[in-house]
């Protein structure tokens, strides 16, 4: 059993389907995060505070990051 609790679908990134970059999967499970960078006071805040959103990969669970615009 997963510990995702949702149901892998299948994604695409600017219209494009995406493939797991380590093992070609093509479902994924969705999550929205928040980067919090330890070295956010030398970065710019913008940056450091942004959302973000990542796509597990069901088969291998390698995870692909994604800033929202």
């Amino acid at each position: 059993m997963s510990v995702l609790k949702t149901e892998p679908v299948p994604a695409e990134i600017d219209g494009q389907p995406l493939k797991c970059l380590m093992c070609q999967g093509e479902a994924f499970h969705k999550r929205r995060s928040h980067i919090d960078v330890a070295l956010s006071s030398v970065m710019s805040p913008d940056w450091a505070d942004r959302e973000t959103y990542c796509l597990v990969c069901d088969r291998c669970g390698f995870i692909h990051w994604f800033m929202s615009k």
